[in-house]
């Protein structure tokens, strides 16, 4: 056989072992998902019975769910309960979580292909995906009509295609960014300014594109590619803004940062624990409240906005006039608040995972809700001994994760995405330390995007040499 010969062998055995690795990690992380959707579905309360409820509207013909009046929610994730439900008949349980399983190992694969995609080492996929394998904690959420894994699979979608895009510009993927940063908006809102992270790295990477020594023959990004996304986004989210502004009067996704801010301006704890202001706002405000047959404790949040309701304000009009209160507050008091807001920012990275969803248990009230307990002993184990509850854990996992955008930031050839990825996860934590009290909920949305960090990382270090950049070619 010819050195040729010998070498050509080599490489499709190495391939061969690759995808055989591959294969074997993905089917690890389906086994640990399904483990655990085995112990039972999450009982059908509070978030999980709104979204429930929507969804029937939506089953019922009342595609934007008009009859119930509130700008709180947005439709994508009832969407997809009603279209579950509706090609599931009586085991629409079963086959949303299973969906929700499809979706959170699919996120894994995107955020696997999102290292390749910064790094173009193929052992950067199978680092994120061993890296993402003892996550124990999120996989809980596959089991519940929440919209987190929903959403954690379309920001990992999106994230892949607007790197794609950065590295080889063309219509077809704009189309593709502006689709599922629709998408994400119309699942949660809080992927609203997230764009601005996307102008950095076009930014870094226009500008070592223009350096490049056949920068005459590079396809340079394009207004026309702006256009084409913002179009797309646009067309996927004004029907859904119209019918906001047609119930509440004025157009919005959602309508729901003055209940996000009342919880961080008047709770004590990891909320300001302001008093309420002498304002006008804060003055229609009590006089609505004292109208209730009960005392309403002010730092309650939803008995404030209930009574509001209640009072003969629109659901959007009560979250104004708590957004206005909340405002008033803080310009009294804002160096108490933004020293409570910081130490929220940073407790978003350690916030432990004190209290397991419960699992296998019907919801009282509704009726028939299936219900399922194959009680899978090692998967409760490992949700015992879940590293996520722990503060000092998750203290070292924030250090490591620091370590390893260090790592990325001095290779020459992954710094773009390094300072791209570290905004990305800076904007999560910024938004959510700003407006929520900090809960494992909130950061496991990102946990995809720190398996990408860490597997980047990996394989850039076990790399021989530094990588040439290759966004040119």
């Amino acid at each position: 056989m010819t050195n040729t010969g010998k070498t050509l062998t080599t490489i499709g055995r190495s391939l061969q072992l690759r995808q055989a690795l591959l294969f074997i990690a993905i089917a690890l992380i389906a086994i640990k998902s399904i483990a655990v959707l085995l112990n039972g579905p999450v009982p059908l309360e509070r978030d999980s019975l709104g979204y429930w409820k929507l969804s029937t509207l939506v089953m019922n013909g009342d595609f934007f769910m008009t009859d119930a009046p509130i700008a709180y929610r947005t439709p994508l994730y009832p969407w997809f309960l009603a279209a579950c439900r509706l090609f599931s008949g009586s085991h629409s349980f079963w086959v949303i979580a299973l969906v929700q399983v499809a979706t959170y190992i699919g996120s894994i694969w995107f955020a696997s292909t999102l290292a390749l995609q910064i790094t173009r080492l193929p052992f950067s996929r199978f680092a994120t995906i061993i890296c993402l394998l003892p996550a124990i904690s999120a996989t809980q959420y596959n089991a519940a009509a929440l919209s987190e894994s929903l959403f954690v699979f379309l920001l990992t979608l999106h994230l892949c295609a607007f790197i794609k895009y950065a590295h080889h510009p063309n219509q077809s993927q704009a189309v593709l960014v502006g689709f599922t940063l629709g998408a994400l908006l119309l699942t949660k809102p809080i992927s609203l300014l997230l764009w601005i992270s996307h102008l950095v790295l076009i930014l870094l990477y226009a500008m070592r594109r223009r350096k490049h020594k056949h920068a005459d023959k590079i396809h340079f990004y394009k207004f026309s590619h702006l256009f084409t996304a913002t179009c797309v986004l646009l067309l996927f989210t004004i029907p859904w803004v119209c019918r906001n502004h047609l119930m509440f009067g004025r157009p919005s996704l959602t309508e729901f940062a003055g209940r996000n801010l009342w919880i961080v301006t008047f709770q004590d704890g990891s909320g300001a624990g302001l008093a309420l202001p002498q304002s006008l706002a804060s003055q229609e405000l009590t006089q609505r409240l004292l109208h209730s047959p009960t005392p309403i404790d002010p730092t309650a949040t939803w008995s404030v906005s209930n009574q509001l309701t209640h009072s003969g304000l629109s659901d959007a009009q009560a979250d104004r006039l708590m957004k206005q209160v909340c405002i008033d507050a803080i310009q009294e008091e804002p160096r108490q608040f933004a020293t409570k807001m910081l130490r929220r920012i940073i407790n978003y990275w350690r916030c432990a995972n004190t209290d397991l969803l419960t699992q296998g248990t019907s919801s009282e009230g509704l009726t028939p809700q299936q219900t399922w307990n194959q009680d899978v002993v090692w998967s409760k184990r490992l949700l015992d001994v879940r590293a996520s509850q722990s503060v000092l854990c998750n203290t070292i996992l924030a250090i490591v994760m620091g370590l390893a955008l260090s790592c990325l930031l001095v290779n020459h050839s992954t710094r773009p995405a390094a300072i791209w990825l570290s905004l990305v996860l800076a904007y999560f934590s910024v938004v959510t330390g700003t407006l929520e009290i900090p809960d494992y909920r909130y950061r496991l949305i990102i946990e995809p995007i720190i398996g990408t960090t860490f597997g980047s990382a990996w394989a850039v270090l076990l790399s021989k040499k530094e990588r040439i950049a290759t966004i040119a070619d």
